[in-house]
């Protein structure tokens, strides 16, 4: 995608280029008026493919958010990729200001989760699109929860022998663009495939991963972990936290 941009940015400039190098021209040089409405036409095509790649990468980007802010129970993540007035379905409706807290809620009830966007298809018409994601996903990781201490939830230890889900669905929005800036406005979730799978309990071994900002993605600049550092925090994983969950709560 990246390399789609640069060579229409470099086309861009090849094409001003050669309008500049005309103005430098001897008007007896300058090429007739069909040979310029020809450019323009030109110009016209790769200026709408440029915004089409522009569009599908905000949309890609704003995908990968969301799913980074459910695997990392950042909040703001979460609700920065959709409009406030945005209605959002997980079978049920979640109204936009619950998202976040029911998310984060439902997943900590879990050992350890991840979502992954695997690929998109859009269909834009002006200042709206519809979006098709596929999704990888696993969960229901059965949580050990006698190892777990009072605090912000993080990863847990694992049921030994207990089943986890390892799944498929797709994300089907409808995405609407504000003042340049593409968010979710229709979020439904289409769960497709489901399977279960015998969990490992790769935190006895000393996992690092958090599910706040302190994990080391946040970390800015990224160093070399020390050997204590990666220590400390593998140590840190085989006591998880979790807030404690009211009985009935359990998603």
């Amino acid at each position: 995608m990246n390399r789609l941009f640069v060579g229409a940015a470099l086309l861009l400039l090849a094409v001003a280029g050669a309008y500049w190098l005309l103005g430098e021209r001897r008007a007896a040089d300058v090429p007739s008026r069909e040979a310029l409405e020809a450019i323009d036409a030109r110009l016209a095509v790769l200026e709408a493919d440029v915004a089409g790649m522009a569009t599908y990468q905000a949309i890609w980007e704003n995908e990968l958010e969301y799913t980074r802010g459910l695997d990392r129970h950042d909040e703001a993540l979460e609700r920065a990729v959709f409009w406030p007035d945005a209605a959002i379905s997980y079978g049920t409706a979640v109204p936009y200001e619950e998202l976040a807290s029911w998310a984060n809620a439902g997943h900590a009830n879990s050992a350890a989760h991840q979502h992954h966007v695997t690929g998109l298809t859009l269909d834009v018409d002006g200042a709206s699109a519809h979006e098709e994601g596929y999704i990888l996903f696993s969960s229901d990781m059965s949580r050990e929860r006698a190892l777990d201490a009072a605090g912000a939830p993080t990863p847990g230890r694992v049921v030994a022998g207990s089943l986890a889900t390892l799944g498929t669905g797709r994300y089907v929005n409808r995405y609407e663009r504000r003042n340049g800036d593409w968010r979710m406005i229709v979020h439904e979730y289409v769960n497709d495939i489901s399977m279960r799978l015998e969990a490992v309990d790769l935190c006895a071994d000393g996992c690092i991963g958090r599910w706040d900002s302190s994990d080391i993605s946040y970390l800015r600049p990224l160093e070399p972990l020390t050997a204590e550092e990666r220590r400390a925090r593998a140590e840190q994983s085989k006591t998880p936290h979790a807030v404690p969950i009211a009985a009935g709560d359990e998603r």
